[in-house]
């Protein structure tokens, strides 16, 4: 008869309530439900394997019961059939049974666990007849009653059981010998534990608790790792997500590139427009030099920083000669050229921080801050001999040239472009090609 661990039930009903548990948490919460199958078996198998591994504990301590009672069994069954032998060679009947009870108080004294024992015999008509008894053989009486239960014994072997484990009583019948190795009777004993239970319960426990927690651990393993397989399929699925940002962020990164060329690649044309703006604003178009309004602008910011500072301005007024005959002698692009040409003398000759400009028609006019009369003078010869000796592809160029000076703002730039140009119309007056200073409200000369 197997024993089952009652603890074995309420680990069964845990793990049912669980698995329930488990199951609809995967389902409401969107987990994977392939792992719940394996669960169960795993969980199912372990608690089978708790429960045979149990009944083997219990086997093993049965087993070690029925050899330590079989052996204490054999103990009494040689006193007793020594003592039947002896009563066959001469001992009357009555002595004899009362020698054998004496016998069987003094083992039932001796060994507590030993609650009944008595000796029988078959009769011919194949009946059973009580040699000695004593002690409670209720037990064992009922198992006599069922014939063959102890057949075994009457063909000499030993038999021991142990028909209930609950209870815990063993049950053993030892066959005893006449001298000529015949069988006199059997004796028949009844051992019973009033701790068997416990002695169980020991052999069991661990067994048990290993089961519980290896079933706990299978439960909410499981759980774990269909979270764990929840996790790692959004991880998956963020990793994608990561990767398709890279490439789209790349894209915008490499279109931002695009995007900042193609602005540099503007900003640039557009550096390049308001170059060409600023020259068309600030420059002539034909001789590439200063234009009016900015050369103005130029003199005026000059002549007030040297007025600060107190040091001079002079102004350089130049003219071609002849100019209109030129023009109607060669035509326009002869004049053009003229004047393209004298631009560029003009350009080459112009000290560090002067300027020059287009004063207006054929008429040129150089800016000198801090540029004292005669260092004037001598820029403007320089001039007048360079445009002289410049070649043209109609005929000889030449220039009239005034030079005017200013000390502290003491003349406003109107007055210092007339005073120049007053010496200009007498260098042309007088000659041409040559330079003429106008100085201390005077003209004063110098021959070319």
């Amino acid at each position: 008869m197997q024993f089952v661990n009652p603890w074995f039930l309420v680990i069964s009903v845990f793990m049912m309530i669980a698995f329930v548990g488990i199951t609809v948490w995967t389902k409401r919460n969107e987990r994977t439900t392939k792992i719940l199958r394996p669960v169960f078996l795993i969980s199912l198998l372990i608690l089978i394997t708790g429960i045979v591994t149990s009944n083997s504990a219990v086997r093993s301590t049965v087993d070690e019961r029925l050899k330590a009672n079989l052996g204490s069994a054999r103990l009494m069954a040689a006193e007793l059939q020594n003592h039947f032998q002896a009563q066959t060679i001469g001992m009357e009947q009555e002595s004899a049974k009362k020698a054998s009870k004496e016998i069987f108080e003094r083992w039932l004294k001796a060994n507590p666990e030993v609650t009944g024992v008595k000796a029988i015999r078959k009769t011919p008509d194949g009946k059973f007849q009580t040699i000695v008894l004593s002690g409670n053989n209720e037990s064992i009486d009922s198992l006599l009653s069922r014939g063959s239960v102890f057949g075994k014994a009457w063909e000499g072997t030993e038999v021991t059981m142990m028909p209930n484990r609950q209870n815990g009583e063993v049950f053993s019948a030892i066959p005893l010998l006449n001298a000529d190795r015949s069988i006199h009777s059997i004796l028949l004993l009844t051992f019973s534990d009033p701790q068997w239970t416990a002695v169980i319960a020991r052999a069991q426990s661990l067994v048990v608790i290993m089961t519980a927690v290896l079933v706990f651990v299978a439960l909410f393993g499981g759980l774990a790792v269909a979270e764990l397989i929840h996790a790692l399929a959004i991880a998956r699925v963020a990793r994608a997500e990561m990767l398709l940002q890279g490439d789209q962020i790349k894209e915008q990164m490499e279109l931002i590139a695009e995007k900042n060329q193609t602005m540099a690649a503007n900003q640039d044309l557009l550096a390049q427009a308001n170059a060409r703006l600023h020259a068309l604003a600030t420059m002539d178009g034909l001789t590439g030099l200063m234009n009016h309004r900015t050369l103005m602008e130029f003199l005026s910011t000059s002549m007030k920083r040297n007025s600060v500072v107190g040091s001079p301005s002079s102004v350089i007024l130049l003219d071609i000669d002849n100019f209109k005959q030129l023009n109607d002698q060669y035509g326009h692009l002869a004049g053009d050229e003229a004047l393209r040409a004298i631009g560029q003398v003009l350009r080459q000759s112009c000290p560090p921080g002067a300027a020059v400009g287009r004063y207006g028609g054929e008429e040129f006019m150089m800016v000198l801050p801090g540029g004292s009369e005669s260092a004037a003078v001598a820029v403007a010869e320089e001039l007048r001999r360079r445009i002289q000796a410049t070649p043209t592809t109609s005929r000889q160029v030449t220039t009239s040239i005034g030079v005017s000076t200013v000390y502290s703002m003491s003349k406003s730039e109107q007055t210092l472009i007339g005073e120049a140009d007053s010496a200009l119309y007498y260098s042309k007056r007088n000659g041409k090609n040559r330079v003429t200073h106008y100085g201390h409200g005077l003209l004063d000369t110098a021959s070319a």
